[in-house]
């Protein structure tokens, strides 16, 4: 990333934080938090504390970095090394992004290319391009179809909370990510104290890694009514309630039905964010470094479009020389595919060549 671009991306940034800088939204005991922010063509800075909201703007506006992040937890000292900060208790977080989502859309939008000669294809990634032998690395891109998947599986987390852990719907915070998926924040004092251990139970029972094999579910519900079963709460409940539902007219095995239901439920959460209790979480209300687009809290999911809403930065044109960027789809405009050529785009645009290195202002 050369110097012109750095300031490009650097000036972009600012001028957002200036505009919104009261969409920032920091948690109310913000002393006890610890905040890190990862600075264009610099490695992660942590383990910074602010007394008030004002320090923190003061700080995000000087520095205008790639990204913003504050922990979900609590500290006596949050500006000291991990081991010895003092931690309080965290609020239970989870994040799913539409990469680790099977859909059938990657096909047109994940890829591999070669960082010499810019070849690309589809994937598995060859470990050397085919073409001059130059290394290769992937490309995940998105679509409505990979969000919409993302924005069900993010609902089902919900519905894990609220049904099968009596969490009320006001302690959940939605959030698009300001990328591929969405950050869920429960703020609800019975998780607080758990451990990583805790953390990995919960996400794992979302998951339905914890369920006995299709088949032994089958020899439970083979030994009882569905009806007899459909009322419990959890798993238990959830399985009979689909294999009553669906099961007339079926001409499948049952074992293929129960299997079927664990995964058209199953919420394809990220564990490794759950369970780290020293996370440092994308602050809401700040801007994406991959993306340019704002990691948004969500009232109503229903309206909200992960293209057109969380696009935050300037119409502005900027000139830039692309190496190479597949077609992609931003405010409701598509723009691409290009390769080895210099082109005009507007900076919510730019941005998203710029920041993964593929392209260099002009």
């Amino acid at each position: 990333m050369n110097p012109a671009t750095v300031s490009f991306l650097k000036q972009a940034y600012r001028e957002y934080y200036f505009r919104r800088a009261d969409s920032i939204e920091f948690p109310g005991d913000i002393q006890s938090r610890e905040f890190g922010y990862i600075p264009f063509g610099g490695g992660m800075v942590r383990h910074l504390s602010f007394r008030k909201e004002g320090e923190a703007v003061a700080e995000i506006l000087k520095q205008s970095p790639s990204s913003v992040y504050c922990s979900n937890a609590w500290y006596d000292s949050p500006s000291a090394p991990i081991e010895i900060k003092g931690w309080l208790g965290a609020e239970l977080i989870f994040d799913i992004d539409a990469t680790d989502i099977p859909t059938t859309c990657k096909r047109t939008h994940d890829l591999w290319y070669c960082q010499n000669c810019r070849t690309s294809g589809r994937l598995p990634r060859p470990q050397r391009c085919p073409r001059c032998s130059g290394p290769t690395v992937e490309f995940h891109g998105t679509c409505g179809t990979c969000l919409e998947a993302a924005r069900d599986h993010a609902l089902r987390v919900v519905m894990f909370l609220a049904a099968d852990f009596g969490v009320a719907r006001e302690s959940v915070k939605l959030y698009f990510s300001g990328n591929r998926g969405y950050h869920l924040q429960v703020s609800d004092e019975r998780f607080y104290s758990l451990n990583p251990t805790g953390r990995a139970e919960v996400a794992d029972y979302m998951l339905g890694g914890s369920l006995p094999p299709p088949q032994t579910i089958v020899s439970v519900l083979k030994g009882k009514k569905p009806d007899a079963v459909s009322g419990d709460r959890g798993w238990v409940g959830r399985i009979a309630r689909y294999v009553g539902e669906k099961r007339e007219g079926y001409t499948g095995t049952l074992q293929k039905l129960v299997s079927d239901c664990i995964t058209s439920q199953r919420a394809l959460v990220d564990s490794s964010v759950t369970t780290d209790i020293h996370r440092v979480f994308r602050l809401a209300g700040t801007l994406h470094g991959n993306t340019g687009m704002c990691k948004m809290r969500i009232e109503s999911i229903d309206h909200f479009n992960p293209l057109i809403d969380p696009v935050v930065l300037s119409e502005r044109p900027v000139k830039l020389n692309v190496d190479f960027y597949p077609k992609f789809m931003v405010n409701g405009r598509e723009f691409g595919p290009f390769k080895a050529q210099t082109v005009e785009l507007p900076t919510y645009a730019a941005v998203f060549i710029l920041t993964r290195g593929l392209g260099e202002v002009v």
